[in-house]
């Protein structure tokens, strides 16, 4: 896997993404704001789901209208965040962060899924109440919690410096973890 990420940080096109200061920055920009846009509407249909706010209004109501906002905000960040990752391949590929957060975003995505197949069949019986039942409200507080790790792991791979491969002890775990290179090597 090593070889493939010193292959991609060698691309021309890689190259000019991380060395231009313009579109780095616009790139990185849109992640961050369509990230906003994308974890704003997942909280507003947990804290419904949880039966924090809009409790008069049907979660189905509140599904329709904010669904293919959260829909075109992870496509967008998607698409962002594979471009920022081919750009400093191996700035990502060892940072601790990095993998922890895609970790966490695929328990996420299991969670999402585990509502819209096994949940989400019941909606009828409880889309007006107040409160959801409990299956409903355990998968929100764990969207929740889930997409503020996420926020949080991405903070901490753009500033959190002191977990490299640089800082860790060779045999260490998060020397391993992060998939360092041996001594000798790159």
């Amino acid at each position: 896997m090593r070889d493939l990420m010193l292959w991609l940080d060698g691309q021309q096109l890689s190259v000019a993404l991380r060395e231009s200061f313009l579109v780095w920055s616009a790139i990185e920009a849109t992640h961050i704001m369509t990230l906003m846009l994308f974890v704003g509407t997942i909280i507003m249909v947990d804290l419904r789901l949880l039966g924090v706010l809009f409790k008069n209004t049907p979660v189905s109501a509140i599904e329709k209208r904010i669904l293919p906002l959260t829909m075109i905000g992870f496509a967008v960040l998607m698409i962002t965040g594979v471009v920022l990752f081919y750009a400093k391949p191996l700035t990502y590929y060892n940072n601790m962060y990095f993998r922890l957060k895609l970790i966490v975003i695929a328990l996420a995505m299991i969670n999402i899924m585990v509502f819209h197949f096994r949940v989400q069949h019941g909606q009828a019986k409880w889309d007006n109440a107040e409160k959801p039942p409990m299956s409903a409200r355990v998968i929100a507080g764990l969207s929740l919690s889930s997409w503020v790790i996420v926020v949080c792991l991405g903070r901490l791979i753009a500033y959190g410096d002191w977990f490299h491969c640089a800082t860790f002890n060779e045999g260490d775990f998060l020397y391993f973890f992060s998939d360092c290179p041996q001594l000798g090597g790159h």
